[in-house]
């Protein structure tokens, strides 16, 4: 895998496991057919894009279209998913609530209630949507403003984050507050226009129900909060009341339990430690069979044009 360039090698390393889950339990998918091909189909397009930025990036459209090719797997991996997850494994939101009730003593959902009032849930659903853009902002940024270092890492790391976060929604899938404790809500959440917008749109976008631990929000937005503070300092002021916010409403707008959170703080930081030392090891090895020196700490470069 270090032969080929380390976004479309994590890529294939991930697209490989899942065909691996894929084939062992092929009997119980009904779509069992179309998820081979759909990720095979995906890692095919990985091996292509490896193909093109070794020999093309130099051209500046194809440079942006491989560079930014994780948005694209990110998404039409995750919405995959939502054909696979559940039927490995049963939910595990009961063991959440648990952990919950035994942590605080109450649901926390039902405890906000106290709480909700509707330009709040306007302006905290707001919050929620923006985790769509935040990564994304950052990346931009980075691209055409900042260094091929400070991108090649940050792209690398938040590609790395949703993986795992993937992970544990195949580990523990869970449907969230919203649905496994709506019997108990004793009010609905008061929100105007901005609310019903969101949310009908998150309905409609997220095919995976299955999303809930660990808090995917929260995990990548604190991520893309950490490298705006290393290499973009105003963004990070910019991002900091919003990330707040939007840590918050996921439990506020009951799409999470507050362990989804705690998990989250977890799996961000286990990406931000385990990101920079994958990719400087993946580094390392072309520039080993390269025949290069590689006693300095090498740069991360993920193409010529980046």
């Amino acid at each position: 895998m270090r032969r080929l360039p380390p976004l479309e090698g994590l890529t294939l390393i991930f697209l490989g496991i899942i065909l691996l889950l894929i084939i062992f339990f092929y009997s119980q998918l009904p779509q069992g057919l179309g998820l081979l091909a759909r990720f095979i189909s995906l890692g095919l397009v990985a091996l292509a894009l490896s193909k093109v930025r070794k020999k093309w990036t130099r051209v500046r459209a194809i440079g942006i279209l491989c560079n930014f090719s994780p948005i694209f797997f990110v998404i039409v991996v995750f919405e995959g998913l939502g054909d696979l997850i559940p039927y490995l494994r049963h939910d595990v939101d009961a063991l959440l609530i648990k952990l919950d009730l035994a942590i605080f003593g109450v649901h926390p959902t039902i405890w906000l209630e106290r709480i909700l009032y509707p330009p709040l849930t306007d302006l905290l659903s707001l919050a929620y949507a923006s985790y769509y853009f935040i990564p994304v902002l950052l990346i931009t940024i980075l691209y055409f403003w900042g260094k091929e270092e400070e991108f090649s890492l940050t792209i690398f790391t938040l590609l790395l984050g949703y993986y795992i976060s993937f992970f544990g929604y195949i580990v523990m899938p869970a449907i969230g507050p919203r649905f496994t404790l709506a019997c108990l809500q004793t009010a609905p959440l008061q929100g105007g226009a901005i609310t019903k917008f969101v949310i009908r749109i998150l309905d409609l976008l997220e095919h995976n129900k299955r999303d809930c631990f660990p808090s995917g929000h929260t995990q990548m937005v604190l991520i893309s909060l950490w490298f705006a503070f290393r290499y973009r300092r105003p963004l990070f002021w910019i991002y900091l009341p919003i990330v707040i916010a939007l840590v918050f409403s996921t439990v506020y707008l009951r799409y999470h339990y507050v362990v989804d959170i705690a998990a989250g703080f977890a799996f961000a930081g286990g990406s931000l430690l385990a990101g920079p030392k994958l990719l400087r090891w993946w580094v390392r090895g072309e520039i080993d069979r390269s025949g290069r020196s590689c006693s300095s700490s090498p740069p991360m470069p993920l193409s010529p044009s980046a």
